[in-house]
């Protein structure tokens, strides 16, 4: 209906007052009469009668009659109106541009007040302006900040270690003094009463610092959020000045692995693409160190690269316990507060809360070639088919979770493969194992969503030992290195993000002589391709 489309005519509502004489309320009325304004139109008439009506319920008569007014020429105005809109079409009078306005006016207004409001989300908004201020002048100002709240929480948590420490070396001196003094001066129930009295005592110094690491943290991280975005709008008021751009090859130099060798490969049937391969020997903690533990290029890398197309993924067996990952790795990660993410320990607890609440009575029925669901705070993959017991929710060997950090020194995500190999009988694996399987599967995922820097386990171990003889680890590493390659010719058709840089990590404490066999093998099974000479042996 057109806005300016108004009509006003007087209510006169009479009436006789307590002492019978004839009185008339008058009051202007427009139309269209918008339904809630009534009981203001009757509070308007009341205020011009006499008070005393009031009590002789006078205020209803006249509420009934102004309803009835308004209804007769409520309708009397919208058949004139729509009456004047036939004639104006028929005549063709009517300006349908401004129909069309005021028709789409009224449609935003409606749903402005009644939709849901949708807009960027607040992480979308911080990342976002991450990007755009890593790749300025202030990434030094960005580094400084986040090694300084790394400080503050770093020192946090080795005072707790520290008090933990001695407060178990004083409980357990004090136990065994007990011990010592058995069925002399003190009895069985008085230790057990110890004992509960200790682990008392522990848990109390534990959940204090650890509630204030929380409260640090939580305070850090939305400082940290709230200066990055405030430093948005200062960032393009001053001219731009070069970023320092950071080496992708320099991802692993703050520890030095004791053995490493690189080698460049092309890959394809018809179109060839190039990978470097790099074969090391370290351990795999020492790729998920504190980030800001030394002053490193890594900071500067690992900023660069977290909101990029070239993410660093490295895989880490775990046994099957339920959504566990490696003790070292969680520590690392609680060294400082995560500003991009959530902490792990808020991430392991809805991968687990997800893997409870599977529907065990499908499991039989998913698919031998292997899955992948993600969740907020991480992901899980599976490779096998095997049913697992009811109401037992648990990760099956070849299956995976995924961890996302941006507080670690040489990993952006963390694959952890599910691996319950025995550690001293090292067995014969074929290509249709399960966590071979779930090595496809990591580098699908990663090939998904643009992780083109991936470190796997060359022999699906971390640590030697003794039973792990030299011709059983060439057979092992022959066989990964070898599914290595075709999952890599097979990622081509899957579409995604390319595989720059595949890591094959070797247990750190492996042997020299054995490390320079198994990189030996690395030419010959990925075929590196060496430069050919021509040499013109033409005489003139």
């Amino acid at each position: 209906m057109d806005s300016t489309a108004t009509r006003t005519l007087p209510f006169i509502y009479k009436y006789k007052d307590h002492e019978g004489k004839d009185c008339e309320s008058c009051l202007d009325v427009t139309f269209p009469f918008d339904q809630d304004d009534l009981e203001e139109s009757v509070t308007q008439l009341l205020s011009q009668m006499d008070p005393m009506m009031r009590y002789l319920d006078e205020n209803n008569n006249l509420e009934k009659e102004l309803q009835s007014f308004v209804d007769t020429e409520q309708q009397n105005f919208l058949d004139d109106h729509a009456e004047k809109l036939i004639n104006q079409a028929a005549n063709e009078e009517l300006d349908l541009e401004a129909i069309v306005r005021d028709t789409e006016r009224l449609y935003k207004d409606e749903l402005l007040l009644f939709a849901d409001r949708m807009g960027p989300r607040d992480e979308d908004i911080f990342a976002q302006s991450f990007h755009r201020l890593v790749h300025s002048s202030s990434l030094e100002e960005i580094l400084k900040r986040e090694r300084a709240y790394a400080m503050v929480v770093s020192e946090m948590t080795e005072l707790m270690d520290s008090e933990v420490e001695s407060l178990n070396n004083s409980q357990q001196q004090e136990m065994d003094s007990q011990i010592n003094q058995l069925d002399i001066t003190t009895t069985s129930e008085d230790i057990n009463n110890l004992l509960a009295h200790q682990y008392t005592t522990q848990n109390f110094v534990r959940q204090r610092y650890e509630s204030e690491l929380q409260a640090t943290m939580g305070h850090q991280k939305n400082e940290y959020r709230d200066w990055i975005t405030s430093q948005v709008s200062q960032m393009f008021q001053v001219s731009p000045v070069a970023t320092p751009l950071g080496n992708r090859s320099s991802m692993f130099v703050s520890q030095q692995p004791s053995m490493e060798e690189s080698f460049t490969i092309h890959l394809g049937s018809q179109l060839k693409h190039m990978h470097n391969i790099r074969i090391l020997s370290a351990n795999v903690t020492e790729l998920c160190s504190p980030l800001h533990a030394e002053e490193s290029l890594n900071g500067l890398n690992m900023a660069l690269g977290l909101y990029s197309s070239s993410l660093c993924g490295v895989v880490v067996l775990t046994p099957s316990i339920l959504a566990q990952a490696s003790k070292n790795i969680i520590k690392n990660a609680n060294k400082s507060t995560e500003f991009h993410f959530e902490q792990i320990d808020v991430q392991l607890e809805k991968i687990e809360k997800l893997i409870r609440n599977l529907n065990t009575g499908d499991s039989s029925s998913s698919s031998g070639s292997g899955s992948g669901s993600s969740a907020d705070g991480g992901s899980e993959g599976s490779a096998t088919s095997s049913p697992t017991k009811k109401h037992v929710p648990r990760l099956k060997t070849g299956d995976f979770f995924i961890t996302k950090h941006s507080n670690l020194s040489q990993s952006h995500v963390i694959f952890h493969l599910i691996s319950d190999e025995p550690i001293n009988s090292p067995s014969e694996i074929n290509s249709r194992h399960p966590v071979i399987l779930g090595l496809r599967n990591i580098l699908k995922t990663a090939s998904r969503h643009d992780i083109t820097t991936l470190t796997i386990p060359a022999l699906l171990r971390h640590e030697m030992s003794e039973d792990m003889t030299v011709q059983w680890c060439i057979r092992r590493a022959e066989l990964v290195f070898k599914c290595a390659k075709g999952f890599m010719i097979e990622s081509a058709s899957w579409g995604g993000a390319e595989l720059s840089t595949l890591q094959l990590l070797l247990p750190d404490d492996i042997s020299e002589s054995l490390f320079t066999t198994l990189a030996g093998m690395v030419p010959s099974v990925f075929h590196v391709a060496n430069p050919k000479i021509l040499v013109d042996t033409t005489t003139k």
